[in-house]
């Protein structure tokens, strides 16, 4: 059973998009998939059509989407193992602002549970306007949901909201509440070119974002018994990385 899902951005220091790239698809995924809390990862890539003008600071490349069911767990394995050989992370990544928190499910609906999942994300990143969480909730749970579903290509829909139980860094974010769509048509984002509109949403900070597919599901059960092109995958890319890895910085997760 899900608890809560990790939703993770990152960006690579310029120039060393190839090596996060290596590092988070064939080693980082994989390590954090050994850690007890945690059930399936994915990753995807921001996609050159977006729904919405980003701001320029707006400079995140990737977005996973990990499925926990122990929130607390997952993030006491990243706190007991960040930057120790179980947990090695590369010197590509700019670690100077982490976006990396977990939402609790208050909504979730499939269109079709025997039709897998293959193409990419639109993420919702939102707040209740201020005094209107109950009736942002309602709204949105009882009202745009279940309109936005019927939206062409949309294989599922969920509402999260951000709470301080189980987080990883000692941080809150700038959104309380995500809508995750996964999308299985490459022109759903177009849907969405009006944002998301309601007087219960606080407008100006909200944040609409189109991902791509960029890596299949993995779970759990397939780190834990990998194939030889899994594992052959993972040990090139460990050779690749070498020792150019992060030697400090635990300090900016919640328990160290």
């Amino acid at each position: 059973m899900i608890e809560a899902v990790l939703v993770v951005l990152t960006k690579a220091r310029p120039g060393r998009e190839a090596d996060l790239d290596d590092w988070y698809t064939n080693i980082h995924i994989r390590d954090a998939l050994r850690f007890r809390g945690s059930i399936t990862a994915q990753r995807f890539a921001r996609s050159a059509d977006q729904p919405t003008t980003l701001p320029p600071a707006f400079d995140w490349q990737y977005l996973a989407l990990y499925d926990v069911f122990d929130a607390a767990r997952f993030s006491r394995e990243h706190w007991d193992n960040a930057l120790t050989t179980r947990m090695m992370v590369t010197d590509a990544i700019d670690d100077s602002v982490l976006e990396d928190y977990h939402y609790y499910p208050l909504a979730f609906r499939d269109n079709d549970p025997d039709v897998p999942h293959t193409g990419g994300v639109i993420l919702e990143q939102l707040n209740a306007a201020p005094g209107q969480d109950a009736r942002f909730r309602d709204w949105y749970i009882d009202e745009y949901l279940p309109q936005a579903m019927r939206r062409p290509g949309v294989h599922s829909a969920s509402l999260g909201v951000f709470r301080s139980h189980g987080q990883m860094i000692p941080t809150t974010p700038g959104h309380n509440y995500v809508g995750i769509y996964k999308v299985n048509d490459k022109a759903a984002w177009q849907a969405w070119q009006d944002g998301v509109q309601s007087p219960f949403i606080d407008e100006p900070g909200m944040r609409v974002t189109h991902w791509d597919w960029l890596t299949a599901r993995l779970t759990k059960d397939a780190v834990q018994n990998p194939t030889s092109e899994g594992l052959a995958a993972e040990e090139q890319a460990r050779l690749r990385m070498g020792d150019r890895v992060l030697t400090a910085g635990a300090d900016k997760l919640g328990a160290a």
